[in-house]
């Protein structure tokens, strides 16, 4: 079941970068067919809940329009973060300056523009948008930005919805399409196939089928990805030969999460009990610690580039905001 996106609230989704290769010729990657085995029940990691940074400093709220805003990206350069915001109406895509606190709204449409991120280069913005489609909700296609020109190139073209974009490199990137769904379902609960898409506009390749109904894919390097499965887990899944290993544990109903490799962290969002929460897992120390304890729903985690904070995106008082969270080690 797909996880959607800010509409009216938020729902716990997230895109990182899964890195397979940089730049020279594409890097093949396996292509599992639909009847591919994959494993059932995965062995649940034992962890511990400790500390892995001293308390953190407080968060400092980024936004506070009138209005929903979230789903937060930084520019490679840290100094810059896109995000999306319904305060004109309609979803579009603002750039806030961390430096001077000022806002621009940075692609202006009269279409729905969402879920704004950055290429490692810089060179060019993925988004969603309804811009060429029937106006329907969810028939969507991602497109790409080129700050350089202020130009918009579509870089897929398909009735059904195609969306999340997660840059891979410089050159291409994943995201999630309802192509491959029965469509028999509404469409906001269809199963979705996780595809690699071309900046050059060459034919998306699928990389996994329905058979597990991906979201919210990370990077875990080595052919292999984090991927939040229906029930909530997230878990490790490799492409190479098809088989899963369970990431958190079963007591947190999972969203999104996003992967620091330099220090061997995966922040995520979950609930636990009713309690909504920002996570740290040490991943080579089995250690989890729960960062924020307040609030309403805590969404869409991402490192920034130095990997010292990370920005979500938080409820306060009836409309969704854009947070950073220092890490104080």
């Amino acid at each position: 079941m797909r996880i959607q996106y800010l509409t009216g609230c938020l729902v716990a989704v997230v895109a990182c970068i899964l890195v397979i290769g940089c730049g020279g010729a594409r890097e093949e990657i396996a292509v599992l067919p639909e009847e591919t085995a994959v494993e059932a029940e995965p062995t649940e990691p034992q962890y511990e809940f400790g500390v892995i940074v001293e308390t953190p400093a407080e968060p400092v709220q980024l936004t506070s329009e009138e209005a929903d805003n979230g789903i937060g990206s930084f520019h490679p350069d840290g100094e810059l973060v896109v995000f999306q915001s319904n305060r004109d109406g309609k979803w579009q895509i603002y750039e806030l300056d961390l430096g001077d606190q000022t806002e621009r709204i940075l692609i202006a449409s009269e279409a729905n523009d969402e879920n704004p991120v950055w290429t490692p280069d810089g060179e060019a913005l993925l988004f969603v948008s309804d811009r060429d489609g029937s106006g329907g909700e969810w028939e969507r296609d991602i497109y790409s930005y080129d700050p350089t020109d202020e130009t918009v190139i579509r870089m897929t073209d398909d009735p059904c919805d195609d969306w999340f974009p997660v840059p891979l490199d410089d050159d291409s990137f994943l995201f999630l399409s309802e192509r491959e769904a029965d469509a028999g379902p509404p469409t906001h609960q269809r199963e979705n196939a996780l595809y690699r898409g071309f900046l050059d506009g060459s034919q998306p390749i699928q990389i996994v089928g329905t058979q597990i109904d991906p979201s919210a894919p990370a990077q875990f390097g080595d052919g292999r990805f984090i991927v939040r499965t229906p029930d909530g887990e997230l878990i490790i899944f490799s492409i190479i030969s098809g088989t899963s290993e369970q990431l958190t544990p079963t007591t947190l109903r999972c969203g999104g999460s996003a992967v620091n490799p330099e220090m061997g962290w995966l922040a995520f969002c979950a609930r636990e009990e009713g309690s909504y929460g920002l996570y740290l897992l040490d991943l080579e120390n089995n250690i989890i610690q729960r960062l924020l304890t307040d609030g309403g729903d805590v969404l869409f985690p991402q490192f920034s580039t130095d990997g010292g904070s990370i920005l979500y995106t938080s409820e306060v008082n009836g409309h969704y905001q854009l947070f950073n969270l220092v890490l104080v080690q």
